[in-house]
């Protein structure tokens, strides 16, 4: 990585204050790799490389390696203008280069413009003691960034093969002569406002529109092309939503000071095009890419419960019919909800007497489901020798009339819509205790500055419908993964 830059600031009679900044970057990433595999040791070597023997007919030695290399350029120029401390306007220009993206669009431009206004400093506020900040703001602005691996555009093949006993060739990849750029259209606009002289009230607000546009798409191909996908830049995705921060002190006096504080987040996830030849596709196992609904939404046949006389497994139909039969191809729709969240946040606390100081913080997320991939297994005969849970058994249909949530032994455990569960979760993140001894002791003692003790424990307690392990898991599947650990902490720190 190499970055060059200059920058030019002058204030002009008083009241104008302008900055402005050109820079140069050039990122390079260059990986080599090699590999060899040997059949045979010689027991009279020490057990080095040096000992692998040549192999024979059958097992001959192999070597592999490769190199793969891309970078980046930009040329960029940032400038800020401030009248009188009340208004400031900002833009931005960048030139980028990529070799990850097909040659004719290797170079493209990306800007953003931004106003700010100083409302606190106007007339008609500078002596208000209720507030003591304000300010609004706005902004829009163009980006990309080259999605994906290196040679994304080209087509491409491998030697990995053999046809006839001899070394062969093979087509791997189409290629796409058209890659681009995945660009970002953003629009912002938001304030900030601090409440009384003492500052006690502190809150800020967002609103974004987002667009997303020439989204990668992995698309599925026909067998008879050869190929079992296509690389194609021609998605489009929208994210808008809302967030805000809000921060108090309820009651602060010289020895004890109570504050409080939230945060939240909001957004609103849909997509807008996908291929000009589909408005859907697979997105692996389990979801769906599909106009009108949120990114990462999940596609399942949808679960209609055991039969009570017969034990057998029940799905419904498209036109909400009930049937026995299993398929996922005609009975799959993406009603499930979505892996991503539209709701997250958190709230704080903290209490401070003296030289005590006590705090809180909860997270929480909502709106998100998940893949309880743990239950498909431990409910699943098919491994019933893998040290399963115990529900495989006692939820398990076993005679006529029966009302159990596991079918007849011997009907298969297929994935529906019950192995995505509701992952929104409640969790008290952090607890902390500390003391900090006073000044006066500090000071007699001459050796020490500052000292404070403290014990701190982390995800302590988690509120939450998932059946998992941990619904804080990002994997699509909540897959035997290690929850977070709750630990407990204590220390002393010191300054000399």
């Amino acid at each position: 990585i190499s970055t060059t830059g200059l920058t030019y600031a002058k204030t002009f009679a008083q009241k104008h204050d302008f900055e402005a900044s050109a820079y140069y970057e050039y990122v390079y990433n260059n990986y080599n790799s090699f590999s060899s595999t040997g059949f045979g040791l010689d027991g009279r070597l020490p057990e080095t490389p040096a000992s692998i023997t040549n192999g024979s007919a059958t097992y001959l030695p192999i070597f592999t390696g490769g190199k793969t290399s891309s970078a980046l350029a930009s040329f960029m120029g940032v400038a800020r203008y401030t009248y009188d401390s009340k208004y400031t306007l900002t833009g931005s220009y960048r030139y980028d280069g990529s070799t990850k993206v097909a040659p004719q669009n290797k170079w493209h431009g990306f800007y953003s413009v931004g106003a700010n206004w100083n409302i606190k400093k106007e007339s008609f506020l500078e002596n208000s003691n209720l507030i003591s900040d304000l300010s609004v703001r706005a902004s829009y602005g163009t980006s990309a960034s080259p999605f994906g691996g290196d040679f994304l555009y080209l087509a491409t093949y491998s030697a990995n093969t053999s046809y006839g006993g001899n070394t062969a060739i093979r087509p791997i990849s189409a290629g796409n002569a058209n890659f681009d750029w995945e660009y970002v259209n953003e629009f912002n606009t938001g304030f900030d406002l601090t409440l009384f002289s003492s500052r006690r009230l502190r809150l800020s607000a967002d609103y974004y529109n987002k667009i997303t546009s020439n989204m990668f798409i992995d698309q599925p191909l026909s067998a008879t092309s050869g190929f079992a996908n296509a690389n194609l830049s021609s998605g489009k995705m929208r994210n808008r939503g809302v967030e805000f921060d809000i921060s108090g002190d309820v009651i602060k006096t010289s020895d004890f000071v109570w504050t409080l504080g939230a945060n939240a987040s909001y957004n609103k996830n849909v997509i807008l095009h996908v291929t000009d030849i589909t408005d859907s596709y697979p997105d692996g196992d389990t979801r769906i890419l599909q106009v009108g609904l949120p990114y990462g939404s999940y596609y399942a046949p949808q679960w209609a419960g055991v039969n009570s006389q017969t034990g057998e497994a029940q799905y419904y139909n498209l036109d909400g019919s009930i049937t026995t039969t299993y398929n996922v191809n005609t009975q799959s729709v993406a009603n499930s909800g979505s892996l991503y969240p539209k709701l997250t946040g958190g709230f704080n606390t903290s209490l401070s007497y003296k030289g005590i100081t006590a705090s809180a913080l909860f997270s929480f997320v909502s709106g998100v489901k998940r893949w309880n991939n743990e239950d498909f297994y431990n409910e699943n005969q098919r491994y019933a020798t893998s040290n399963q849970s115990l529900r495989m058994l006692e939820d398990r249909w076993m005679k006529p009339g029966d009302v159990k949530t596991l079918q007849r032994f011997d009907i298969p455990r297929n994935f529906t819509s019950k192995d995505i569960e509701d992952a929104s979760f409640l969790r008290l993140r952090n607890v902390n205790i500390s003391y900090s001894f006073p000044k006066a002791m500090m000071e007699k003692i001459h050796i020490l500055k500052t000292v404070k003790v403290f014990v701190q424990g982390q995800n302590l307690i988690t509120w939450t419908k998932w059946r998992g392990l941990d619904p804080e898991n990002n994997s699509v599947y909540g897959r035997f993964q290690y929850p977070n650990a709750r630990t407990y902490t204590a220390g002393l720190s010191a300054n000399f």
